[in-house]
């Protein structure tokens, strides 16, 4: 009997050894998956600072626009088009003005380089800014001679924009001709409302 209790002891020994070695490399193996739980945590967020929008151009409110447009067409001011939402909040801060031309000219007139030179300015300072410019007519005329007195109204209006620094791949300019007037009339006082260069805005 004794002889099968030596004979015994060393594999109780060789097996308490291998339990004990397996303990210690259970609960390693736990704290090493534990561990990353400490590196996980997130990273405080940096702080943003928004720009004031009322640095991106001149306070001008609906009210003063409309008036200035009344002044210089003599009549009611001629709106964007109301689907062009960037375009007429744009127009709404003063950002941007619709130009207005004489009968058959394609030149800006004294009276309208003023508000082109705004539109400029606005665009400098928001280099990210692409537009396109629409160039229209009055219904005098045959549809050839229309578009193509639209199209040299933009085309000018985009070389003095080239002119001020604007880039010519931010200006895309396109002629209605007298396809989309501002007002519906046979008179002066919607000739002088149609005859002009609209502001579109096409990426901000």
């Amino acid at each position: 009997m004794k002889r099968k209790l030596i004979a015994f002891l060393p594999v109780l020994v060789v097996g308490l050894a291998l339990a004990t070695g397996c303990e210690k490399r259970i609960a390693t193996e736990d704290l090493s998956e534990a561990a990353p739980a400490a590196d996980t945590q997130a990273a405080p967020k940096a702080e943003v600072t928004v720009p004031d929008e009322n640095l991106k151009g001149e306070d001008v409110t609906a009210e003063d626009i409309q008036n200035t447009a009344d002044a210089r067409t003599g009549g009611q001011y001629a709106s964007l088009n109301a689907a062009e939402d960037l375009t007429q909040k744009a127009v709404e801060k003063g950002h941007l003005y619709t130009i207005y031309f004489d009968y058959d000219k394609y030149t800006v007139r004294e009276s309208d380089m003023d508000f082109l030179t705004k539109n400029a300015k606005w665009l400098g300072i928001n280099p990210a800014t692409k537009v396109r410019i629409e160039g229209h007519a009055d219904e005098r005329g045959e549809t050839d001679y229309t578009l193509a007195l639209g199209d040299k109204r933009a085309r000018s209006i985009r070389k003095y924009l080239e002119d001020m620094g604007i880039g010519a791949n931010r200006l895309d300019v396109v002629s209605y001709g007298e396809e989309k007037p501002a007002v519906d009339g046979h008179g002066e006082d919607a000739w002088a409302k149609n005859r002009r260069a609209e502001f579109v805005i096409t990426a901000n």
